[in-house]
C-alpha cells in the first residue's frame, strides 16, 4: 500500500511539474486588498487558438490544488476529461474567516459572504477576461470548505456546474438550508449540475449524522438535471488517502460524458439502434459535451469505430454513404470517410463509384502507413468485380441465340 501511494504521489508531483503554475495578485474590493490565487494552465494552452477550457476553483492553494490539477492532467491524458484551468485560492480556514458559518442558523458570518462575493464578482470575471474559459465551473474543498461551497447552490442562475466537496464539516442547519434552495428549479434550466459528497472513517458521529442528512435531503428532491453522488470511503487508511480518492471519483463522475463511448454506455444505449440513429447518437453525444463543457471536441475515431459495425451489418449498409459524410466532415484527412462511401457503392455495385472513392481514400494514405497494402486490395477487388460486371452485361443473352432446331422449324414452315 505504501509503495502504491508512493507512486501515486510521484506521478501526480511530475505531472504538476511539467505544466505552466505561477502565482497572480487580484485587488479585492470585497476585502480592501489584495489577494493571492495560483493558476495552472494545462500543456499546450499558450500555443492552442482553438480551444477554451473548463475552470476549478479549488478553496486551497497548497495540498488539494496539487491533488486536483494531478488529477486533471492524468484524466485529460487518458482522454477521460478535458483539460482544465485550475485556479487554488489562499483561504483561510480559521474560526469567523474565509469559509465560516454561523453555526445557530448555518449562514455565511460577514468575512465567509465577502470570500463568497470575491469569488462570485471578483475571481470568475478576471478568469474570464483574461484567460481562455469554458462557461463550465467547478468547485472544489474539503472540511469547512466543502460545507461552504454548498452555499453556492443557492444561486437562481448558478454559475458553477460541478460542487465537489470533500469529507465535509457541515453545519448543524445545512441540511435544512438545502431544502431552502429550491434545487427542483434546475430541472428548468438546459444545462447539467453537479455534486459530489464524500465522507471517510475518521469523522465523528455526530458528522457523519449531518452528512446523512444532507444525503437524505439532496437525495429527495429527485431533480434530473443534478447529478448526485454519494461516496464513502470506509477502508482509507487516512483522511489524507479518503481525500485523494475522492478527487478522481468526482472526476469519473462529473466528466461522465465526456468520454468515448464506454462499453456500459454502447450496451444500454447504442447496440440496438439502427444505422441512421447510431449516427445521430454519436453526433448528439458531441453536441452535448460541447455545449456543456465548452470544448469543441472532434468526435473521436474509436467512437466512430464504435458504430462502424452497426452501420456495415444493419439494412444491407444502406447508410454507409451518411456515415461516410459525417466523416468526411468531421476528419476531412483522414481516409475513412472515402473509405465508408466507397464500401457504399460497392455494396451496391456501383463499381466505378466504388473505384473512385477507394482511390480516393487510399491517395490520404501515407506510403509508410502498416496498412496502406492491405487498404490497397480493395481497389482491386473493386476492379476484377467492375471488369466481371462489364462482361457480364456486354455478352449476348442466351434466350436471344437461335438454336439449330428453331432454324430448321422455321425452314420448314416457309416451304
Amino acid at each position: 500500500m505504501k509503495k502504491t501511494l508512493f507512486l501515486i504521489a510521484f506521478t501526480i508531483c511530475s505531472v504538476v511539474a511539467a505544466q505552466t503554475t505561477f502565482t497572480k495578485k487580484i485587488s479585492s474590493s470585497e476585502f480592501g486588498r489584495d489577494r493571492n490565487i495560483k493558476i495552472h494552465l494545462p500543456q499546450g494552452y499558450d500555443t492552442d487558438t482553438v480551444h477554451k477550457y473548463p475552470v476549478a476553483i479549488v478553496l486551497d492553494n497548497d495540498y488539494l490544488f496539487d491533488l486536483y490539477v494531478g488529477n486533471s492532467k492524468i484524466y485529460a491524458k487518458g482522454d477521460l476529461a478535458p483539460k482544465q484551468i485550475v485556479v487554488g485560492l489562499d483561504t483561510d480556514y480559521s474560526i469567523n474567516q474565509d469559509v465560516s458559518t454561523v453555526r445557530a442558523n448555518g449562514a455565511l458570518t460577514n468575512n465567509s459572504s465577502k470570500f463568497y462575493n470575491y469569488i462570485k464578482k471578483e475571481v470568475i470575471p478576471y478568469l474570464d477576461v483574461n484567460y481562455k474559459t469554458s462557461p463550465f465551473l467547478t468547485i472544489v474543498g474539503d472540511g469547512i470548505g466543502a460545507n461552504f461551497l454548498l452555499h453556492f447552490l443557492k444561486e437562481q442562475k448558478p454559475f458553477f456546474n460541478a460542487y465537489i466537496a470533500i469529507s465535509p464539516e457541515m453545519n448543524q442547519q445545512m441540511a435544512r438550508l438545502i431544502g431552502t434552495y429550491n434545487l427542483k428549479r434546475l430541472d428548468k434550466i438546459d444545462n447539467d449540475f453537479y455534486v459530489y459528497l464524500s465522507t471517510n472513517p475518521f469523522e465523528n458521529q455526530d458528522s457523519k449524522k449531518l452528512y446523512k442528512q444532507l444525503t437524505d435531503a439532496l437525495t429527495n428532491l429527485d431533480t434530473q438535471r443534478l447529478h448526485l453522488t454519494f461516496d464513502k470511503f470506509d477502508d482509507s487508511p487516512t483522511k489524507v488517502a479518503a481525500i485523494s480518492n475522492a478527487i478522481p471519483r468526482a472526476f469519473a463522475k462529473t466528466f461522465s460524458l465526456y468520454s468515448k463511448i464506454t462499453r456500459d454506455e454502447y450496451n444500454e444505449y447504442v447496440k440496438d439502434l439502427d444505422p441512421l440513429e447510431a449516427i445521430k447518437y454519436l453526433e448528439r453525444k458531441y453536441l452535448d459535451i460541447e455545449y456543456l463543457y465548452g470544448t469543441n471536441t472532434n468526435v473521436r475515431m474509436e467512437d466512430i469505430f464504435t458504430i462502424e459495425g452497426i452501420v456495415i451489418d444493419k439494412m444491407d449498409g444502406d447508410y454507409l454513404r451518411v456515415l461516410g459524410d459525417f466523416v468526411m466532415i468531421k476528419h476531412p484527412d483522414s481516409h475513412l470517410g472515402e473509405y465508408y462511401v466507397g464500401k457504399y457503392h460497392e455494396l451496391g455495385k456501383n463499381y466505378e463509384m466504388a473505384l473512385f472513392y477507394y482511390k480516393e481514400a487510399y491517395g490520404k494514405m501515407e506510403l509508410s502507413d502498416p496498412n496502406a497494402e492491405a487498404f490497397y486490395e480493395n481497389i482491386r477487388r473493386v476492379e476484377k468485380a467492375g471488369i466481371q460486371a462489364k462482361k457480364e452485361q456486354d455478352a449476348p443473352v442466351e434466350d436471344d441465340i437461335p438454336l439449330e432446331d428453331d432454324e430448321e422449324d422455321e425452314d420448314e414452315e416457309e416451304e
